[in-house]
């Protein structure tokens, strides 16, 4: 092969590479960076030990193309935390904790909390429920 064959081969294969960057779906990493915006922006003062995508799956709805990510997370309050779970009518930080009742945590407790994460198809990339694209 000369030498500009091998560039040549070497460009295309970078240019695929890229074209490729945006499809990628949502893993670990970028989960557990939408989960902590989500509780950070509900006001919730924990920290993520760990992050772990279990399944997931795509769903084309009226044409649009999204995609659901379920975890189970480990989540630790360093100050404790109370919930109020109970109050919560819209889809807000009991659901992302994985709770349906009221609870206190003490501090320094680690929770296990399972749920599921949404992002929906943009021309940018992934757009998850803290708004932001991935």
């Amino acid at each position: 092969m000369t030498a500009h064959g091998l560039r040549l081969s070497i460009g295309l294969v970078t240019a695929l590479a890229l074209a490729g960057c945006g499809d990628h779906q949502p893993g670990d990493a970028t989960g557990a960076k939408v989960l902590r915006n989500i509780l950070e922006k509900n006001g919730v003062g924990a920290k993520i030990v760990s992050f772990k995508k279990v399944n997931a799956r795509e769903v084309n709805h009226d044409k649009v193309d999204a995609f659901e990510l379920m975890y189970e997370a480990e989540i630790q309050f360093p100050e404790g935390f109370e919930a109020k779970c109970r109050e919560e009518h819209e889809r807000g930080k009991c659901a992302f904790l994985g709770l349906d009742e009221d609870r206190t945590f003490a501090k320094a407790e680690v929770h296990t909390s399972e749920g599921t994460l949404h992002f929906v198809k943009t021309d940018k990339g992934w757009m998850a429920e803290d708004n932001n694209v991935y």
